[in-house]
């Protein structure tokens, strides 16, 4: 049975960042949505919401996917997939994310799809990924996405794909222009308007003659066209390709007048910097920062100046007229800049930590590397705590296990494990607090000592760590590693000796069997071995897999 009553079912891969994050909120009181995401919601600091089901999953972990359709299949399956998941950064190198990410976990989430037999898979793709057209020409739903840097290539790839598996099910493409919020929340932007509004030197400067131009996307009218998708799905065609962008395209020199007349009171007037200038003057910038006079790389890059004077003119009438939508004109960036500028000056904190956040991108998240080898590593690790523990010649701090029924025993020796995972997973170490205080509960109740917990968890540190350092993969985030799993371990240690001290305060060890402190054994056990799982529960759910199955 289906955890939920929507008639539609829509499954966001990439659901906390910034287009999926808002794409979620729009449509979460209509849909039953599952969200996909390599962070928590937790962590992402999203509130919890009834019709949502988040799962925690790298999309380029094949085997984790596969159970991720599984998951799916049993909870009443998936009509819409919506994959804005994507590595990007502003370096022009390559990065094996492109490959790993991009290209391979493209594959893996169109196989996801062909199993789920899902309506429509929608790809998020970029115009950048096109080059820029010559003069005159304009980029239109038929441009081949040929440009020819690390990023472009694996859209195009993913675009090729895309028109492959749309043969087993309905595919649409949505190329991007530059995505803005009231907050800004895209990088370029973000430091062109703190630059040009600020007391720097270089606040007056603009590259080449000022023509260098994309076209913009207030965030709220591509949700407006997804939604139009996912209504207009049954009457689209199997396959197609549509620009989310205005007609035409918006130069530096059109913002810097619009930005600076609306901060200042009237327009700056800009220094135009020749395009042969730039490249010595970048090399200037750059000094402080490789000399480590300064800390602040600037956002600048060599490989920009190719695009200086250059236009990313778009004409989207096909998609305008296909899907009858339009970006609704109080949201052009000419006239939301106001917005934009607001937010700037009223919230300066908030703007600032929003668009930093923004610029932040993590190639392969840590957590969830150590995740998986503790995964994989389960079984062996496990075995070698127990064995070490019921040895005959075993420390004397753990001869109360000896007395313990086998059963229960491997199994608490297994739920604490859980409990790690759950915890590297999550990147948060209050559900280890939060759980390990009902674990040591249990184990007082049972006439166990402090001292006897935290000799087992000093033992499961010794033996994790130990069996991490054998893999060379982890060899470069040594401290990651530690900070995972040896502080989060000396984490419960500390709290299992300040919730002994405040158990024997509140009630004797031979009354606290009669307590209603002592939590259920199996339900403790359910719940810590759900939170290790990619399906994530919430407290506020109140509700088990079982249940939903």
């Amino acid at each position: 049975m289906s955890l939920y009553n929507n008639h539609r079912t829509v499954l966001i891969i990439g659901a906390t960042g910034f287009v999926g994050k808002n794409f979620l909120e729009s449509i979460k009181e209509e849909y039953k949505v599952f969200a996909l995401a390599r962070r928590s919601r937790t962590e992402s600091h999203i509130p919890y919401h009834k019709n949502v089901q988040w799962l925690q999953c790298d999309i380029a972990n094949k085997n984790r996917l596969n159970e991720v359709k599984n998951f799916l299949i049993e909870n009443g399956g998936v009509d819409f997939v919506f994959h804005l998941a994507a590595y990007y950064d502003f370096t022009y190198k390559d990065n094996p994310e492109y490959e790993r990410t991009n290209i391979e976990g493209t594959k893996n989430v169109l196989e996801l799809a062909k199993g789920l037999n899902v309506k429509r898979f929608v790809f998020i793709s970029s115009l950048a990924a096109c080059e820029f057209p010559k003069d005159g020409e304009v980029v239109t739903e038929y441009t081949p996405p040929n440009a020819g840097f690390h990023y472009a290539r694996s859209k195009r790839i993913g675009e090729e794909l895309t028109q492959e598996y749309s043969n087993y099910f309905p595919c649409t493409i949505i190329r991007l222009a530059a995505i803005f919020s009231d907050w800004c929340e895209y990088a370029p932007l973000y430091k062109f308007l703190t630059t040009w509004l600020s007391k720097k030197i270089e606040s007056r400067i603009l590259a080449g003659k000022g023509e260098s131009a994309v076209s913009y996307l207030h965030v709220n009218d591509l949700i407006n066209l997804f939604r139009i998708i996912i209504k207009e799905a049954d009457n689209l065609s199997q396959f197609e390709i549509y620009n989310a962008s205005p007609n035409g395209s918006i130069s530096h020199k059109e913002l810097y007048t619009i930005a600076t007349t609306y901060y200042f009171g009237k327009a700056a007037k800009p220094i135009h910097l020749p395009k042969i200038l730039i490249y010595p003057a970048l090399i200037i910038r750059k000094i402080p920062f490789l000399l480590h006079l300064s800390s602040e790389e600037h956002f600048e890059r060599f490989w920009m100046i190719k695009y200086v004077d250059k236009k990313l003119k778009v004409d989207s009438t096909h998609t305008q007229i296909a899907l009858r939508w339009q970006p609704t004109p109080r949201n052009l960036i000419t006239r939301r800049l106001l917005f934009l500028l607001e937010k700037m000056k009223s919230h300066p904190d908030e703007w600032r930590l929003k668009n930093e956040a923004a610029m932040k991108k993590i190639a392969r998240r840590t957590n969830f590397i150590i995740y998986d080898h503790l995964t994989n590593l389960k079984e062996t690790i496990v075995a070698k705590i127990e064995e070490q523990i019921l040895s005959p010649n075993a420390d004397e701090v753990f001869k109360r296990y000896h007395k313990m029924d086998l059963n229960d025993f491997q199994c608490y020796i297994s739920t604490v494990y859980h409990l790690l995972m759950a915890t590297v997973r999550s990147g948060d170490r209050s559900l280890m607090i939060q759980y390990i205080d009902d674990i040591a509960t249990r184990r007082f109740a049972e006439g166990f000592l402090p001292k006897e917990l935290c000799q087992t968890i000093q033992l499961y540190r010794e033996i994790i760590i130990s069996e991490l350092s054998k893999i060379k993969e982890l060899a470069k985030i040594k401290q990651e590693v530690y900070d995972y799993i040896g502080l989060t371990l000396q984490m419960a240690i500390d709290e299992i000796e300040d919730h002994y001290d405040n158990l024997i305060k509140k009630v004797p060890a031979d009354k606290i069997a009669q307590s209603d402190l002592l939590p259920d054994c199996k339900e403790l056990q359910r719940m810590i071995r759900q939170l290790s799982a990619f399906y994530q529960m919430s407290p506020e759910e109140g509700i088990n897999y079982e249940e939903m199955r």
